[in-house]
This record gives structure tokens, sequence and C-alpha cells, in this order.
């Protein structure tokens, strides 16, 4: 369900393999549980020491705190956006440029609670206040009828990455609340590539990068 891929004496950095929730939600397991298993101790650590999450379908590097002290420390990263996080992604249709950048507020949904919308100038359909989202891409590969990305969400909002490429008619493969064209994949190919950030405290740079690739997260090719 997950791989180690650094671990010090403040932090774990897991590679997430499977499709499944971050944390545990209701009665339904999440991959909190699987980590428990191994390192118990961060059950007394707020979200069991998980400083962010990843959509359920969603693969890929999580970060995890050890201690309440470096938990803190890890958020507050997060919040001035010092955490520098890129994805991998295989998305509908072709590309016409090399790289962009999708500059457009996000918010939820009016119809679904599920769902989140891109706010796009003189629409007025959605809950609440939309948050200012911003996504940078860069085309890696193409494909006969698809394009693999390289992204950097430069915000934090929820399905951000997945919500903006829908919005410029290029949604991620195999994505079940935002595509439409499913059937050739069995999940969401969106990978949480590379992680990496400076320690609060001894100011080296630490990261990591996943080991999946858009050609091996689900075993297949195409």
């Amino acid at each position: 369900m997950y791989r180690v891929v650094y671990e010090d004496k403040n932090v774990l950095i897991i590679d997430k393999l499977v499709p499944v929730p971050t944390l545990r939600q209701g009665s339904n397991g999440g991959l909190s549980d699987e980590v428990l298993l191994e390192f118990p101790y961060l059950t007394n650590i707020k979200d069991c020491g998980f400083t962010h999450r990843l959509d359920n379908e969603t693969l890929g590097l999580i970060l995890i705190a050890k201690n309440d002290n470096y938990y803190s420390k890890i958020r507050e990263l997060f919040s001035e956006k010092k955490i520098n996080k890129l994805y991998l992604a295989r998305v509908r249709g072709l590309l016409p440029t090399e790289k962009g950048v999708i500059d457009t507020p996000v918010a939820h949904s009016a119809k679904s609670t599920k769902k989140m919308i891109a706010v796009k100038e003189g629409y007025r359909i959605f809950r609440g206040h939309p948050r200012n989202a911003v996504t940078e891409w860069k085309v890696l590969n193409r494909r006969a009828d698809s394009t693999d990305l390289e992204l950097c969400a430069r915000t934090g909002v929820r399905h951000q990455i997945r919500v903006h490429l829908a919005s410029i008619e290029h949604p991620i493969c195999g994505d079940r609340l935002y595509g439409k064209d499913i059937n050739d994949y069995p999940s969401l190919m969106l990978i949480s590539k590379s992680l990496n950030f400076i320690c609060p405290e001894s100011g080296d740079k630490i990261g990591a990068v996943s080991t999946l690739t858009l050609d091996s997260m689900f075993g297949y090719i195409r």
C-alpha cells in the first residue's frame, strides 16, 4: 500500500501506491491505518502526523511528521508555500504549446458536494467564496491521443490540478469526477512525483522522488 522513501528523526516521506483515502474516514479505513501498524507512535500526533493529504485516487509522495513540534513546523511551511511539490499527469488530448499557466479561481460546486469548479469570468453558480488558484504545467511527452505533463500547483486548493486541467478541456485520464471517457484507465493518472523543503531546524534540504511513473503506476503502458 505504501513504501518509505525517506526517513530521519523528524519526518517520513512515503510513496502512496494504491488509490485509497489518505486518512481514515469514519468506518472506512485509509492509508494511515497501514502506516500506524509500522509506526504506532504516530497515533499520538494530530492527523497521525500526516501534514497534508492526496485525493483518494492520487498516488505518490506524502510528508509525515514524527512528532508534534515538527508537525507544526511543516504545516507552517505549507502555509508559507515553502514546500516544493511537482506532479505528473496524463491528460486527454494534445496540448498545442509546450508550457502554460492556469490562473483561475476555484470554488465549491453548487450542484455536487464532491466537486469543485473553475470560476471563469461571469460564472456565478458556485457555493462559498472562490479561492485563487494557479497551476503551472509543461509538456513532457505527446502520445497519439494524450499528453504527459509536469505540473506545479502554486496554491493548495482542493482538486486544483484536476479542476484546472478539466477547465481547459484536457481532463486527467481516468478522472471519474471531472472527466468523461474513462474506460481505458482503471484510475486517475496523477502522481505526486517530487517533494522538497528546507529543514526548519538544520537548514538542510530534505526531499524525495516517487518511484512511480505514468507508465508503471498501474502495471501497464499506454
